[in-house]
């Protein structure tokens, strides 16, 4: 039997963060082969909260040390200043995968640790003086005037999350919403057990759950969305239409671009792509909410409305279009409401039936958007 109390709470407070760090870093690695991107985004996380163990048990050491010297003092100063802006490192690094995901914006990733990074600035003058902790006559630790400003953050931190949360359920990721959600509510309850009850390692081990949580999550959804365009796939369309089902379906529509095969063929496969990932951005954009874009093709992508009025969905279609066209290119949109009695086969075909007459009325492209983007880069003698 282990005597030493210090080695006994070392023990106590490390092992879950630890073995789950373990189950983390044996899944990453044989997952690497197949989803790197996904892996690489998780990194960070595992590599801030290696980094957060070892600095909070520095400050567990100089906490508990029986005599504070002028070296201790600035161990456990320096420790609880990485401790305080790890933390909230750790929360951006989780935060950041989920913005990156749901974000078209550049520099997403830099934007959402900016506020940490500053933070690092801030939490400097802990090092010399007692803004934010002091030691008083007995030796007991006093809270300074700043001493819940990262607190402060880590909230914003948390608000930011759930803002996430609710943009997924603008998306239709309604069980991404969720965990996210779970993340920040976990987060929240690990923080004050810590607070409240002078706890030590929830909130570690708490964060390490909420990242094996999430990039679980993301490995499982990684089969429901189109690798290139990254919205749904024709294997989320079809779980999504047996899912809602007539009930909850009112519209299903049948989208197609237009002149991609020409598109390939005279600028190559990497024009083709930008179009189908321009297309597919559109659409996404376009949705009412309630309303979600697939990809189940080719050049193929459809869409489902969930309880709309014909009116509304016409609407959206004319927003799709105006999208498309701005983005350069052009497609085709048929749609058919999902009536009582009619199986989806039924509702698909009459979509997809109307697409086509569509299409069928657009092949005078002289005034087609595509036409026009790269009428000046066709080589001679040759149109798009």
């Amino acid at each position: 039997m282990i005597k030493n109390d210090f080695l006994q709470n070392i023990v106590q407070i490390n092992c879950i963060p630890v073995l789950i760090i373990i189950f983390l870093i044996f899944f990453l690695k044989i997952n690497y082969t197949y989803e790197k991107d996904l892996t690489k985004k998780f990194i960070p996380s595992l590599v801030i909260l290696l980094a957060l163990i070892v600095v909070d048990n520095v400050d567990y050491y100089a906490y508990d040390a029986a005599e504070v010297t002028g070296a201790i003092d600035l161990l456990h100063r320096t420790a609880a200043m990485l401790g305080y802006d790890l933390r909230i490192t750790l929360m951006a690094s989780l935060i950041s995968v989920a913005a990156d995901r749901l974000s078209d914006r550049k520099h997403t990733v830099f934007w959402t640790y900016l506020p940490a990074l500053v933070n690092v600035f801030v939490l400097l003058p802990c090092l010399f003086t007692d803004l934010f902790f002091y030691y008083n006559p007995d030796g007991s630790v006093g809270r300074g005037p700043l001493a819940f400003e990262p607190h402060f953050l880590s909230a914003v931190y948390m608000l930011f999350l759930f803002a996430l949360g609710f943009l997924c359920r603008r998306k239709g990721r309604h069980n991404e919403m969720g965990i996210l959600i779970l993340c920040g509510a976990l987060t929240i309850m690990g923080f004050l057990a810590e607070f409240l009850f002078a706890l030590r390692g929830i909130l570690i081990g708490v964060v390490a759950l909420d990242i094996t949580f999430y990039y679980l999550y993301l490995h499982i959804e990684h089969f429901r969305f189109d690798a290139l365009t990254r919205i749904f796939n024709r294997d989320a369309f079809i779980a999504d239409v047996e899912k809602y089902g007539s009930g909850a379906i009112s519209h299903i529509l049948s989208i197609d671009l237009n002149n991609l095969k020409v598109l390939n063929d005279t600028y190559g496969h990497g024009e083709g792509d930008k179009a189908l990932k321009a297309i597919a951005k559109a659409l996404e954009r376009s949705c009412l909410p309630g309303c979600f874009a697939y990809r189940v093709g080719g050049d193929e992508f459809a869409a489902i409305c969930l309880h709309k009025k014909t009116e509304a969905v016409e609407a959206m279609i004319a927003d799709m279009y105006k999208a498309v066209e701005e983005a350069g290119y052009s497609c085709a949109i048929g749609y058919a409401e999902w009536g009582s009695g009619q199986s989806f086969t039924e509702v698909y075909k009459d979509a997809d039936d109307k697409m086509y007459h569509k299409k069928r009325q657009m092949k005078n492209i002289a005034s087609d958007p595509m036409r026009v983007r790269y009428e000046n880069k066709a080589p001679a003698g040759e149109n798009v």
